[in-house]
This record gives C-alpha cells, structure tokens and sequence, in this order.
C-alpha cells in the first residue's frame, strides 16, 4: 500500500543530542495543534527530561512576549498557548499504557502501536524497514516523519518530500484568492502597510455575509488546513501578513455565520510563526473593539453594510428597535 505520509530530512545546526531535542521542540512548536507526537531513539527515556526542558524554555518565552504587550488579541493568544505547552503530557509509556500523553519517546522497538492522531514522528536512531513500515501504517494522510539519520530508504517505502506539502499551500491560497476576486475582494486591500485595514476589512465581511460565507468558509479552511500541515514554514514577512489578514476574516465570518463549523477555531500567525486560538467568548470584541454592539450596528447601518449590520444583530439576540 502507497504511503501518505511525508518525509522531511533535517540537521540540526549544532551538535549534540540537546541540541537536537532542540531543534525538534521548536519544529513541534509549529505543529503541536495537529495532534499527537512520536520521538524515536534507542534511549527513549532518558531524552524526555531534557526535552521538557527545551518545551518549558519556549513555553517562558511566550510569557515575555506576552508580558511585552498591552494588545489586548495579542495576551489573550499568548494565554491559549502558554497554557496548552504546559499541559501537554510527555511520556517515555507506550500509547496503550498511557493513551492520553501528547509526545511520545518511544525505542523503535515501541512502535509497534503507534498513538491515535499522530501527525509527527521524529527519528533519532535507525530503524528497520518492516518496523518503519508498520508505523507509516498507522500514521494519518498527510502526517510527517522528521528524519535526523539522514537515511535514503524514505522514498524507497513511498514517502514523499515536504515541500510537496509546501507547494498544496500555494495552490489552495490561489484557489481562496480567485474566489475573492470574483466577489470583489483583494486579499493584499485588508491590509495597509502591514496594519489591517479596518474599512477594507469590514466591507469584505459585509460582501461574504451577503449570502458567500459558507462557501467562503470552506475554502479557506482547506487553505488553512493545508497550511497546518505543512509547518513549520518559512514565509517573508509580507506573506505572512497576508496570510494572518485572511485567517482574521475567515475568523470573523465563522463568527458571524451561525452554526457554521461550530466546534472549529481558525487561528492566526502571530510573528513567532505560531498559531494561537481565539477565544469564542470574546468574539464580541474581536468583532467591533472597543465599541458596543448598538453603536457599531448603527455605524455599519450609515455605511451600507447592511449584511454585517444584521449579523451584529443576530449575535446580540435582539430585534431591531433594541438594538438601533
């Protein structure tokens, strides 16, 4: 059977087993909202103290950032991730006798059932071909194996480079990008000099709510699912703002459509290249700032975004006369 798992061959910058626990920290950084995470190595347990470490550090460095800030978007993000770093379980157990871990060190000898929703493996040892090919078995469509041996036998077993997860990226952002264009909205307008562009902002909304935002909804969330799976990426600063300005009113528009993906989050790139999760409890304020909901009903109303208006509307449970 063709495997459909992906395959990314990485060195770390500098030497050391530490140093690449490191490196394999950061790149589960990007990737820890996907799921599960298998670290192999012949001495499994004795790499889950310094890796706990290494994920407590990061976890410290979001707190100075979050510290650094008065945005209020930006401590609210912070919070969700802090928070989910220092309750992710780390366990040297196999799955079936700790099931709820997060990040597994598992001997290649424990592989031989993997976790459920396990999206990154990392391989620090040899390991045989009849073994590596039962745990691609058992690995989700379109999950990732990080290899630091190096080892040519990947393509051999049907895995495919990464950058081939890379390139779906491109693809499905042009597909979210025609779809604007036919409706009149151009992705790069959201945004002014790297600052969102608030009219812009609130007049595309008002188009997608018009009728658009189920279809809208979906392909954006096929881009932005490609985009999770493809990380970590390495994006310029330009592009990522861009990105950031379409996962924003995708966000905006869910938030405004009821019952569409009730249980799904979109989330934002923040500098870090990390994805943060909004909190549906303060969509209000996500949505209008420091406004209230009559006044900014009734300034979308003067402006003629009539769709957005009726939203705000809908969100508040109130009539007309008690919100005008």
């Amino acid at each position: 059977m063709e495997s459909t798992a992906f395959i990314e061959l990485r060195k770390s910058s500098a030497r050391g087993t530490e140093s690449i626990i490191a490196d394999i920290m950061r790149h589960l950084h990007a990737r820890q909202h996907l799921g599960k995470a298998v670290i192999v190595h012949e001495q499994a347990q004795t790499l889950v103290s310094p890796a706990r470490k290494q994920w407590l550090k990061l976890a410290r460095s979001l707190q100075k950032q979050r510290s650094s800030t008065l945005n209020a978007d930006k401590i609210l993000k912070y919070t969700h991730g802090i928070t989910r770093m220092q309750r992710m379980v780390f366990s040297s157990k196999t799955p079936l006798e700790k099931p709820s871990a997060d990040i597994y060190f598992l001997t290649p000898e424990g592989l031989g059932m993997m976790p459920l929703e396990c999206w990154s493996v990392y391989v620090l040892c040899s390991v045989d071909t009849r073994t590596a090919t039962d745990m691609i078995q058992q690995m989700p469509d379109k999950s990732l194996i990080a290899d630091y041996t190096c080892s040519p036998r990947w393509d051999a077993l049907g895995l495919r480079p990464k950058r081939w997860l890379e390139v779906d990226v491109t693809k499905k952002w042009h597909k979210v990008g025609e779809f604007l264009h036919d409706h009149k909205i151009e992705i790069a307008d959201l945004i002014d000099g790297g600052i969102q562009n608030v009219e812009a902002m609130d007049d595309a909304l008002d188009t997608l709510l018009g009728g658009y935002s189920r279809a809208f909804l979906a392909v954006s969330g096929d881009f932005q699912r490609a985009l999770e799976l493809a990380r970590p990426l390495r994006l310029a600063k330009k592009q990522r703002t861009l990105y950031d300005a379409l996962i924003l009113l995708a966000h905006r528009v869910q938030a405004l459509t009821p019952g569409a993906f009730a249980t799904q989050f979109l989330e934002v790139y923040n500098e870090d290249d990390t994805f943060f999760l909004y909190d549906a409890s303060r969509i209000r304020n996500h949505l209008i700032g420091s406004e209230s909901l009559p006044e900014a009903y009734v300034r979308h109303t003067k402006a003629g975004r009539h769709h957005l208006a009726r939203s705000l509307q809908a969100i508040a449970g109130s009539h007309p006369r008690d919100i005008t």
